[in-house]
């Protein structure tokens, strides 16, 4: 079985710039501020044909607030679960009472422990050097994460005193949970998870990073991000809540699917709208997640019934399913609609049926141009991109009216039953290449 590690220290000792570098992917919010990471993210650690699972927990601090301890159990679940912990300090402050405190509760916890002396890109003196030694701990490493000073030696001794897993490259969909705040995200991962593994508050704003989590689902590998909720642009002034939303337009960005969760105790928000526009402008498929079903009556349900069908209205195909993640309600229906669009998303034709359901489709409706002249389209191929687009031959493409794209998405998407997934239309004014003309022989 593989080993797990975890990074743990106090706040602003550069943990999630090492855990960043360490799995070589800018996968957490890196600022200098206290208490930027509240979760716990992970990733995995690579050396040469091998790999660890790797922990980037809050950093521990003696601060009486609800986050804080709310972070302190998190980090603690990680601990728990992993063989060594690189407990990280800097060098810039040298070994602070905090430093003492965490150290002592490791040792309770009877933990391979390697110390980290991070922040050592600059020249310190000999005695604030010496002064780590007091900690106690005879593995110790002086790196910079800033630099990458002193990482492959750490790496090296971790993999020493662990059991690692063999790394081979493995077909992973990549699903963001994308939404307002509060609108429940982190308790539906949880539900479909089947475990605690995001801080779930009633408080805005409780997610921050985007949290990368692997999950399994009838053989399919997927990487569920839980993206910090997206505000108002006039609720984001904070620097930090600019950063986590800077990550979710990423995850949005990166995903194969995207899942737009509302509360179904609101009705649809103008910041839903914008969230949505964004996805479709990044062409990804969507599944509509109505969340908190569990407290709504019916007179409400009605009203929000209708305020959903804009989706609808707007993008043909959309899924919606109503579920409640407190009481694991229709979880199932969610976990196998996303294999089912997942599944879509990655399916591959050939020219030639793609063709057929092209001239179907002309014959039924025939498009014309502002002249009213029969525009030709000849020929549809599949494009190899990471989302679904089909490329159209034929004469005065660009003079193809609005109505009439639409059309053709909508029947393409009913012909080949890709309800859900968004299909890219890019008109080309060429000839058909697999057309060898009538002299040929």
């Amino acid at each position: 079985m593989t080993d797990s590690i975890a990074l743990v220290g106090r706040t602003n000792v550069g943990k999630s710039l090492l855990f960043n570098k360490l799995v070589q992917y800018k996968n957490s919010i890196v600022l200098n501020k206290h208490g930027v990471t509240r979760d716990v993210n992970q990733g995995k650690l690579l050396y040469e044909d091998k790999y660890l699972h790797l922990y980037d927990t809050a950093g521990i601090t003696s601060q009486d607030e609800q986050f804080t301890k709310l972070a302190y159990e998190k980090t603690l679940q990680a601990i728990d679960k992993s063989s060594v912990v690189l407990f990280v300090t800097s060098l810039e402050d040298g070994v602070t009472s905090s430093d003492k405190e965490i150290c002592s509760i490791l040792r309770k916890l009877n933990k391979e422990i390697i110390l980290v002396i991070n922040k050592s890109d600059k020249q310190k003196s000999i005695l604030k050097k010496y002064e780590f030694s007091e900690l106690g701990i005879n593995n110790s490493f002086e790196v910079s994460a800033k630099t990458n000073k002193g990482l492959l030696d750490l790496i090296k001794k971790t993999f020493s005193l662990t059991n690692s897993g063999i790394y081979s490259e493995i077909k992973t969909n990549r699903i963001a949970f994308i939404g307002k705040p509060n609108v429940g995200k982190s308790t539906l991962i949880n539900s479909i998870l089947n475990e605690s593994r995001s801080i779930i508050s009633d408080t805005p704003g409780t997610t921050i990073d985007s949290l990368e989590i692997p999950f399994t689902f009838k053989d399919q590998n997927y990487l569920i991000y839980d993206t910090a909720g997206i505000m108002k642009k006039s609720s984001t002034k904070d620097i930090i809540n600019k950063y986590s939303i800077n990550m979710s337009l990423k995850c949005i960005n990166d995903a194969n699917v995207c899942i737009l969760v509302i509360s179904g105790t609101e009705l649809v928000s103008k910041q839903d709208k914008n969230i949505f526009n964004i996805i479709k402008e990044n062409n990804k498929p969507f599944i509509l997640v109505i969340n908190k079903v569990d407290l709504i009556n019916k007179n409400d349900m009605k009203k929000l019934r209708s305020s959903i069908d804009y989706f609808s209205n707007i993008l043909f195909g959309t899924k919606i399913i109503y579920l409640s993640a407190l009481e694991n309600r229709n979880i199932r229906k969610l976990l196998f609609t996303i294999k089912g669009l997942v599944s879509n998303l990655h399916k591959e034709y050939r020219p030639s049926k793609l063709t057929k359901i092209l001239n179907d489709a002309c014959n039924k409706h025939p498009v014309k141009n502002n002249r009213n002249r029969l525009i030709k389209l000849k020929f549809a191929k599949q494009n190899k991109s990471s989302d679904f687009s089909i490329s159209i031959h034929g004469n005065q493409t660009d003079k193809i009216p609005d109505s009439y794209r639409k059309y053709l998405v909508n029947y393409f998407s009913d012909q080949l039953g890709l309800s859900g997934v968004p299909i890219r239309l890019i008109f080309k004014k060429e000839k058909n290449p697999y057309d060898m003309g009538s002299n040929s022989k």
